[in-house]
């Protein structure tokens, strides 16, 4: 038999300001632990490798764009 756990989100968040969503200060900044399956880590290293950009700059983005289309209905 499986048993399952819940755990909370933590995160590490270095200031208690609000800031408008999709655009946080750089003072505003929140540390989040993700688990993935180890091909998407694979994938997102090698898109990372093609666009130029870090994991996180492209995790930001998708974040972004999904919060973005949240917030407008789409």
């Amino acid at each position: 038999m499986t048993t399952s756990t819940t755990i909370h989100p933590s995160a590490w968040r270095r200031d208690g300001g609000a800031a408008e969503r999709g655009s946080p200060r750089l003072d505003d900044i929140v540390e989040l632990s993700l688990l993935i399956p180890s091909q998407w880590a694979n994938d997102l290293m090698e898109l990372s490798q093609q666009r130029g950009q870090s994991v996180g700059q492209l995790l930001r983005s998708m974040i972004g764009r999904a919060l973005e289309n949240e917030a407008t209905g789409r």
